[in-house]
């Protein structure tokens, strides 16, 4: 056994690992950590596991934003070099994907000779679905070949299960999140603007729409946004002494 391979005394009961996925606490958690932490949960609870990681693939690009070694990137970094192999397939087609034996691997050949030169001869790829447009899978490497069993592979399924839920509860919080970030920037340059208009139509006599084009013909001589020419009106006359 490598000096990577978890061990049986290493490893946690899966139900344990379940009820870890469920008490993530999304305020104060990121994408980034909740997908490590899923990384790391698979490697000690998934008879097996030597390594694990977890591929995001978005608008087409894919990255592994989360991986408990080394080895479990150099695998990852492979496919995504050559554009195919099984993360790839199970994160977009959302289908397990297994290799039992590396050296007997004919399907993603190229792939399967540097993964035996690396020293994974088995990995295990198990969809993680977050979001229609965001494709993940959960990806297994073994040191040795056949290391997934049909147990290791029925916690696998489950804990994946587990695991999006995790991730799309993390991912619905960061996009609402941002969502009422952007509404509240928004909602304030709405507000200096109409301040802006306000004092322009007090100083020129004008109505809204003119003063609203006053705002926008200064931000287009300028090249400057409009909230910031609104912004710098507001000011000069904040700044001004009573």
């Amino acid at each position: 056994m490598s000096a990577d391979q978890t061990t049986s005394t290493d490893r946690i009961d899966a139900r344990d690992a379940f009820a870890a996925l469920g008490r993530i606490s999304l305020g104060s958690e990121s994408m980034d950590s909740v997908l490590h932490r899923i990384a790391e949960l698979a490697k000690t609870t998934i008879p097996g596991t030597a390594e694990a990681s977890v591929s995001l693939v978005v608008s087409d690009r894919a990255t592994t934003p989360a991986a408990t070694g080394q080895l479990a990137v150099d695998m990852d970094e492979s496919q995504y070099g050559r554009g195919h192999g099984p993360c790839l397939e199970a994160a977009v087609g959302r289908e397990i994907r297994e290799i039992t034996d590396a050296r007997e691997e004919t399907r993603w050949p190229g792939y399967a000779r540097y993964a035996v030169e690396r020293g994974s001869l088995s990995s295990l790829s198990v969809p993680v679905p977050v979001q229609d447009s965001v494709h993940a899978a959960l990806n297994l490497y073994g040191v040795e070949a056949h290391a997934f069993g049909d147990d290791a592979k029925a916690v696998a399924r489950e804990f994946a299960s587990y695991a999006a839920a995790a991730a799309a509860n993390m991912y619905l919080y960061e996009s609402t999140r941002q969502l009422a970030e952007h509404l509240d920037r928004a909602m304030a340059s709405r507000a200096v603007i109409e301040q802006a208009k306000g004092i322009l139509m007090a100083q020129r006599r004008c109505d809204a729409a003119e003063a609203f084009n006053i705002l926008a013909a200064a931000s287009q001589r300028s090249n400057r946004k409009l909230r910031d020419i609104a912004a710098a009106i507001v000011d000069g006359v904040a700044d001004r002494p009573v």
